[in-house]
Parts: C-alpha cells; sequence; structure tokens
C-alpha cells in the first residue's frame, strides 16, 4: 500500500516559511514548542533513556501533575491508582505512549486562559474525538497499541489547531469565506497560501515528531487504500478513516447521512469491512469514551459544539450518563458517577494538596510493588529519586555509585535543574578528605548542610562542589553494604531559606535510602 508522500509543497515553500516565522513569534508558542520539541528529541535519540523523559516532564510541574491523572485514570484502567511516579509510568507503559500522551496534554494546557479558550478547545475536542475514534478502529484493524492511532488522527488536524491558536484572525477570515459555501480547503489556500495538511506537516517536521507518527499522520487517497500489511498501514488507515467518519458525522445533513456512511465503508472495504450500522455504533463508543476522556483531561465535551452536533446527527441516545449529567449540571453528582470517579477525584485532591510526607509514603509504597516485580535497578533508583525530589521540592536529586575500577564515587543520573550539565562535573575520589561527603561515605553518616556558605561549614564543602553546583544546602544519605557505601544519595535546594527537614520526613527518606539498599542486593542492573 502507498501513501500520498509527506513533504511540503515546494511550489509555496514561501507561505510555509512566512507561517512558520508568525507562529514561533507568537505569545506562548515558545513555550509549547519548547515541551514538544524537548520531548520528541529525548524519543528521537538512540541513546535515549527513560530518565531523560522523566526529567523533560519533570520540568513542567502541570504536565507533570496532569499526566499522573491521566495514567491513573479510567483511560489505563489496569493501572488505576498503582502510578505515583512519572518514572513508574515511563518504565510501565513505555517511552513512547508516555510521550504521546504528554504531547497531546501540552496542546490541552496550552488553550486554557486564552481569549480563544472556548474555540480553540473545540478543536482540541473535535480532533480528540477523531483520536477516539481511531482508536476503536485501530482495535478492529488489529493494532497492538491504538493509543497511537489516537496520536495519529488527531494530529492530522495539527494544521487547524495551530491556526486555531496562534493566527485567530485567518481562522476568522476562513470561516467567513466557508461561510459563504466555499470548501474549507479552498478557504484555507486562500487565506494561508498553504493547506492545513502541509502546514501541519511542516510543523511536525520542525518538533521533530518521530518518523513513525509523521507516517501515521499521511492522508490517504482512496486508490491507495488497501489491505494494510504492516502496522503502520493500520496506523495510517484507521487515523484516515476516523478524520472522514468524524467529518462526514459533523458536517453531513442527516438526510444524507446513510449514503454518505455507506460510501465511506465501501471506500475503506479493501482494509476493513464495517456495515453502516457497525460506523455508527463506532461513532456513539466515541462519544461515550470522550465523555470520560474529557472529565479526566478537564475539557468542556458536554458543552462541545462539536459533539452536540455529532450527537444529533448520530441520532445517539448515548447522551451517556456522564454527558447528559455534565449538561444538566456544572457538577457531577457522586451518587451517579462510578466507584472509578469517585476514586480518581479522590486522587486528584489529593495529589493537590500532598503533603511531603504523604509524598514520601506513596514513593515507599511505589517503591515496595517494584521490588517485588521484575524491575531493573535503574527503573527502581529513578523511582527513588524522582519521589525525593518531587516529594520534597527539591532543586536536585542525584545519586552517586561506587567506581571500583576508577576508585570514585561518580554521579550516576538524577533530576532537577540544570542537571545533565552537572552530572559529568560530580565525581569524587574515594581516598579520604575532610569534606562533608567523605565524612557520610566514610562514617556511613547521614549529614544535613543547612548553609554551605557558613564560615564553620565552607571549608568542609570540596572545590568541585562548588564548581559544579553552588547549593545553599544540602542532605546526604550513604547506601551502606557490608559497611562500605556503595552509593551515595544528594539532594539540594538553591530556595534562600534552605532545606528544612522534620524528623518524620527524615525517617522516610532513610525508608527510601533502605529499598535503595535492597535494590541493589536484588534487582537486576538494567539500562541506565
Amino acid at each position: 500500500m502507498t501513501s500520498t508522500p509527506t513533504r511540503i509543497d515546494h511550489s509555496q515553500p514561501t507561505a510555509l516559511d512566512s507561517i512558520l516565522r508568525r507562529l514561533r513569534s507568537a505569545s506562548g508558542f515558545p513555550t509549547l514548542s519548547t515541551t514538544i520539541v524537548d520531548i520528541n528529541r529525548v524519543v528521537g535519540s538512540e541513546q535515549h533513556s527513560n530518565r531523560q523523559l522523566t526529567q523533560v516532564i519533570l520540568n513542567d510541574a502541570s504536565l507533570t501533575t496532569k499526566l499522573l491523572q491521566v495514567v491513573n485514570s479510567a483511560i489505563y484502567g489496569q493501572y488505576h491508582g498503582r502510578i505515583r511516579t512519572i518514572s513508574k509510568a515511563v518504565m510501565i507503559l513505555g517511552c513512547d505512549e508516555v510521550s504521546n500522551t504528554a504531547t497531546a496534554l501540552a496542546m490541552l494546557q496550552f488553550s486554557r486562559g486564552r481569549p480563544q479558550e472556548k474555540s480553540m478547545q473545540d478543536e482540541l475536542i473535535g480532533a480528540f474525538f477523531a483520536g477516539v475514534v481511531s482508536k476503536k478502529l485501530g482495535q478492529r484493524l488489529g493494532i497492538a497499541n491504538s493509543e497511537e492511532a489516537v496520536m495519529c488522527a488527531m494530529f492530522q488536524s495539527l494544521g487547524r489547531l495551530l491556526v486555531t491558536f496562534f493566527l485567530y484572525e485567518e481562522r476568522q477570515q476562513i470561516r467567513a469565506l466557508m461561510d459563504k459555501d466555499m470548501p474549507e480547503d479552498a478557504a484555507v489556500q486562500r487565506v494561508l497560501g498553504i493547506s492545513y495538511r502541509d502546514l501541519g506537516v511542516g510543523m511536525a517536521r520542525e518538533w521533530n515528531f518521530p518518523a513513525r507518527l509523521l507516517e501515521g499522520m499521511e492522508i490517504l487517497a482512496t486508490r491507495e487504500i488497501k489491505a494494510p500489511d504492516t502496522d503502520i498501514q493500520r496506523l495510517k488507515i484507521a487515523a484516515n478513516y476516523a478524520n472522514d467518519l468524524y467529518n462526514i458525522a459533523l458536517r453531513t445533513p442527516a438526510a444524507h447521512k446513510s449514503a454518505a456512511l455507506l460510501a465511506l465503508s465501501q471506500r475503506y472495504s479493501a482494509a476493513v469491512k464495517l456495515d453502516t450500522k457497525e460506523l455508527t455504533d463506532i461513532v456513539d463508543q466515541g462519544l461515550k469514551e470522550m465523555a470520560g476522556r474529557s472529565a479526566t483531561l478537564d475539557l468542556p465535551a458536554a458543552n462541545s459544539p462539536t459533539l452536540r452536533a455529532i450527537r444529533a446527527w448520530n441520532g445517539s441516545t448515548s447522551d451517556d450518563a456522564e454527558a447528559t449529567q455534565a449538561e444538566a449540571a456544572p457538577q457531577p453528582d457522586p451518587l451517579t458517577q462510578s466507584v472509578d470517579a469517585i476514586d480518581e477525584q479522590h486522587e486528584v485532591a489529593t495529589a493537590a494538596t500532598e503533603t511531603p510526607q504523604q509524598a514520601l509514603s506513596a514513593g515507599i509504597r511505589d517503591v515496595t510493588e517494584a521490588l517485588t516485580s521484575d524491575c531493573s535497578l535503574n527503573d527502581l533508583l529513578h523511582m527513588v529519586l524522582e519521589t525525593i525530589y518531587r516529594g520534597m521540592d527539591f532543586t536536585r536529586t542525584l545519586i552517586f555509585i561506587r567506581d571500583g575500577r576508577m576508585n570514585t564515587m561518580r554521579a550516576r543520573f538524577g533530576f532537577g535543574t540544570d542537571i545533565e550539565r552537572i552530572i559529568p562535573q560530580c565525581t569524587f575520589p574515594l581516598a579520604f578528605a575532610p569534606d562533608a561527603f567523605h565524612v557520610s561515605i566514610e562514617k556511613g553518616a547521614d549529614i544535613v548542610i543547612e548553609n554551605a556558605q557558613a564560615e564553620n561549614i565552607a571549608q568542609r564543602i570540596p572545590e568541585w562542589h562548588r564548581r559544579a553546583i553552588r547549593a545553599k544546602s544540602f542532605i546526604l544519605l550513604p547506601v551502606m553494604l557490608k559497611g562500605q557505601a556503595i552509593g551515595l544519595l544528594y539532594a539540594d535546594s538553591d530556595k534562600p531559606e534552605g532545606i528544612k527537614i522534620d524528623a518524620e520526613q527524615l525517617g522516610l527518606l532513610r525508608t527510601l535510602r533502605g529499598q535503595v539498599t535492597l535494590a541493589f542486593k536484588h534487582c537486576a542492573p538494567g539500562r541506565a
């Protein structure tokens, strides 16, 4: 099966370049772009690690919170309530799944609080609906990772989303032309000098989208729809079929519904045989799933003009319980919610008010579960470091590991500010020197430095630390095995008030350190 190549129309390079330049200078775009580029850079690198993806997500606190809510929601029902760190989400779901979800969430977060928020969110809701329908079709096509089909279908609308987000005046001009019965493609071409598709592909390339996602975004001509031989072909078919079905449901008059569905069924019959009733059922299932997803993602789907039009077109009596309820009242009625939905709300509320002790305790439970599973040493250490980093709101966390061959303690990995620059500079010899780090590993002593610049303390801070980090305060927790330090947990704070740790918090940090000791005893080394 062939497909239309994802290349820009070189007869119009100026139009694309001009629009991309405007997008780069648009308010808010650099922040959104940086997040998406960083995610794709990590996932696209052959040397990428779970930790690097985790770090990119942790850089955005609101994205971290929302991603954890999503992976603990009914969307990933089998993990409900069990994933409390991004490290564990990456370990269980994989880099591709987490990065795809994070990219979509970054787009959703960006729509909040902007003048055209309602229009932006309705475009996003429509794109997500096409994605959800693509998932249903992907399951019929036998796609192993049907969530990937959600992203491919959603980002076929990337060009339209970008114009709605950042070029709102042009979007209004396009709508005005469409109101005069000009086809959307022609209206877009007249106003922008380029198609939505070419703009979306151009931006996706600039954002370094993975090749697989770029391929999944490709538009298929009718003659190219054949029985798929590979997973990527199935992704393309699911994404194209979903968007075609979405557009028919949104734009075809109800009187022409049967004929439009029959033509669509015939167009894709070589790839997957679905009759008009099955297509109607898939739309209905998509509407039901959107109700659940919109609650998790905090999207106003119940009042979405797009979904309201599709429900009316589909003759849905499914305005399912959640959608009907959301339209009737802005606040959900707890008596009619499922147990999972109530649990999810409780978890979200708990996360918002979580104390350091609660965060550390939750992390300890996570690590305990990981210790009893087939978990690599590196994955478990990532979870411990992230728990300490987020739970105590530290600036950085690191783990040093003994390197017997080089006779040094060397920072292996960590999380926090400027961590990639810092890690290579954090190595010190095992040969004793009268500084805080050597005292900690020689005596197995936990040390809290509240003010590294204090006159009586400064001389105990090694030069390499002052040069690499210059943190005002830090804590050292040596990892001892048979009387010898095999590692050292480090966390610091750049806050003016420094580190403040009470007895309960210190006890929980020591429990996490004990779990690291167990990990060194029992876990497979794994890949960093």
